[in-house]
């Protein structure tokens, strides 16, 4: 019997809906699954690590990455600082372990497009998006999180607007309740993606 291939699950939506959790935990859970560290030019929150948590690159550090083409997607989040995923962070370990990616719509619209490009990754891409209960429970979510301005929360929720908008565009969606459902549905489409892939 073949080994069953290995698959790369993007999670996008809504800042405050649980895709970290979800993310930590079915790597916690899940035996042969491996967190993709993405890079991002914000600066580290106090119980952050450097390569656990994020690659945290400087601004000259990042534009040198992207002179030398070596992200598979980036963007500006909420015009403050930038994210972006390296290809080697992707394609060295795809082979060998199942991963797991937490990024924005842009980015997923850019790991689609780069795709197309690189059959390893075009065949196991699998993307996921997880949508509020509803807007009145994701703004509670994001003023739970601590000091966030006015203007801050405004700017998120426009953003969970429009990512919504683009929800149907996923091979799934987890329609969030509790922690645990969400992670049940998390196995359960993992569990599709990989008889789809067998």
């Amino acid at each position: 019997m073949a080994a069953t291939k290995t698959v790369l699950l993007i999670l996008a939506g809504p800042a405050g809906v649980g895709k970290s959790t979800l993310c930590d935990r079915l790597v916690a859970e899940v035996p042969g699954f491996e967190r993709v560290i993405t890079a991002t030019t914000r600066p580290p929150r106090p119980n952050e690590v450097n390569a656990r948590d994020y690659h945290f690159l400087s601004e000259p550090e990042f534009d040198a990455r992207l002179a030398a083409h070596d992200f598979l997607e980036w963007a500006w989040v909420h015009r403050k600082y930038r994210y972006g995923t390296l290809k080697s962070a992707v394609l060295d370990q795809l082979p060998h372990s199942s991963l797991v990616m937490n990024i924005d719509v842009q980015g997923v619209r850019s790991v689609r497009a780069a795709a197309q490009a690189i059959p390893l990754l075009k065949e196991r891409l699998v993307t996921i998006f997880v949508a509020p209960d509803s807007l009145d429970v994701l703004r509670e979510r994001l003023q739970g999180r601590g000091a966030v301005t006015s203007e801050e929360l405004a700017r998120r929720m426009h953003s969970a607007e429009l990512e919504l908008a683009e929800r149907n565009s996923y091979d799934y969606v987890i329609h969030s309740r509790t922690k645990e459902q969400d992670f049940r549905a998390l196995l359960d489409y993992w569990a599709q993606a990989r008889a789809k892939l067998a």
